[in-house]
């Protein structure tokens, strides 16, 4: 089952009436936010403000910018909430994070809310984490990073947040940023979808229907298990491989006007570089070639004096970093051999965009590391469609493709 990520959105935890401080005036504060007594709130917070309690300073600013105790006033409200947020006020520099993001009241800058978000998120605020893994997952404001998006709606997970528990979930669905996992992707929607969201539910009750009886009864057992405070389930690589199921691929296409289809795989990674390289054989490739091409990067292209019917492609799936991206493949050596001509055989190292487009790319460049991807391209009579969920080996070949970061 294929979950498109879908419409992704900020999330805020505006509460006027929490939190608590050493000056004098602020508990009075609270307690008449709490009863929704904004006139007497404000006649305590004030002072304390002025006086540079960072707590007082954001319910002040909160106050302005939704308009209660005071007119509604943007330019006050961040003014207010910058005198907090230098103080390292966690909820307030995840507040400006939201403005700037929304452009409310100031211009919108993604740049901007990505460094308040990430000022909040390292305190530990949830939301500051899970709205900075959504724009890095995005690619506003800061590099689009699938694994790195991922790591931070994870530590929002972890502390209960729901939709970044959801959003988790997603990712082991689709494979983005993580290794593919069903059975941690349908574990995240239950612990997601405990809060009665009609959405999570929908999407727990929709990934079950792909599960084995044995897969439900794992993914059930996982997430009864979870609970808030506690790290969100992960699986170690060799776990990861088990729940995955066997390699698939398949490589269709034109070799200078001969039609080939090759469904039959081998990997390897080159750790040095983290460059992978895959070999598309239209027949069985045998346990003793598989080893050898993990180890060598190398496919003869004829076995037992008969020519075969293969292709090959090397490739930098994460431009030389871990987290596999789309974006990141720039050039792919692209090497072929037909059964039926020895001249429609190519070695060519083909460009993107030119050449071929990257329509899906994912996983983790790293050794026993999960990457799915779907390559499309033609160039002159060759046309090629490579498709691919594979398991990277756990050791190293001994030479690959040079990545360029």
């Amino acid at each position: 089952m294929q979950h498109k990520p879908g419409m992704l959105w900020l999330v805020t935890a505006v509460a006027l009436a929490c939190g608590s401080s050493a000056h004098a005036g602020v508990g009075e504060g609270l307690n008449a936010l709490r009863k929704g007594d904004y006139a007497a709130a404000a006649k305590e917070l004030r002072p304390a403000a002025e006086q540079g309690d960072a707590e007082a300073q954001y319910r002040i600013g909160l106050m302005y910018e939704f308009g209660k105790g005071y007119p509604t006033d943007k330019a006050q409200a961040i003014a207010w909430l910058r005198r907090a947020a230098g103080q390292g006020h966690a909820a307030a520099q995840t507040e400006l994070g939201i403005l700037y993001m929304l452009g409310d009241g100031v211009p919108a800058d993604a740049a901007q809310a990505v460094s308040w978000f990430r000022k909040g998120a390292e305190q530990g605020n949830r939301f500051a984490q899970y709205n900075l893994g959504l724009l890095i997952a995005k690619g506003e404001g800061a590099a689009k990073d699938d694994a790195q998006a991922v790591a931070w709606m994870r530590k929002a997970a972890d502390q209960g947040l729901e939709i970044a528990q959801f959003k988790v979930g997603v990712a082991y669905d689709n494979g983005q940023g993580v290794a593919k996992d069903p059975v941690l992707a349908y574990a995240d929607f239950i612990i997601a979808a405990r809060g009665g969201n009609k959405e999570y539910v929908a999407y727990r009750d929709e990934a079950a229907k792909a599960l084995t009886p044995a897969q439900l009864s794992e993914a059930q057992a996982i997430a009864a298990a979870w609970q808030p405070g506690k790290p969100m389930p992960m699986r170690t690589a060799a776990a990861a491989a088990v729940a995955r199921g066997p390699d698939t691929c398949s490589a269709t296409g034109s070799m200078e006007g001969e039609k080939f289809t090759a469904t039959h795989c081998a990997v390897a990674f080159y750790g040095d570089q983290r460059s992978v390289a895959i070999w598309f054989n239209e027949d069985p490739i045998a346990p003793d070639e598989v080893k050898q091409f993990a180890l060598s990067s190398y496919a003869d292209g004829a076995k037992g004096g008969k020519q075969r019917t293969m292709a090959t492609i090397m490739f930098c799936p994460g431009g030389g970093g871990e987290a596999a991206q789309a974006g990141a493949v720039k050039s792919i050596d692209l090497n072929t051999n037909h059964a039926k001509s020895a001249m429609a055989g190519v070695q060519w190292v083909v460009e993107s965009p030119k050449d071929f487009k990257v329509e899906k790319m994912s996983g983790e460049a790293k050794p026993g590391g999960a990457l799915a991807g779907r390559i499309v391209g033609s160039r002159g009579k060759t046309s090629f469609t490579f498709d691919f969920d594979v398991a990277l080996p756990a050791k190293d070949a001994a030479a690959g493709m040079t990545c360029r970061k």
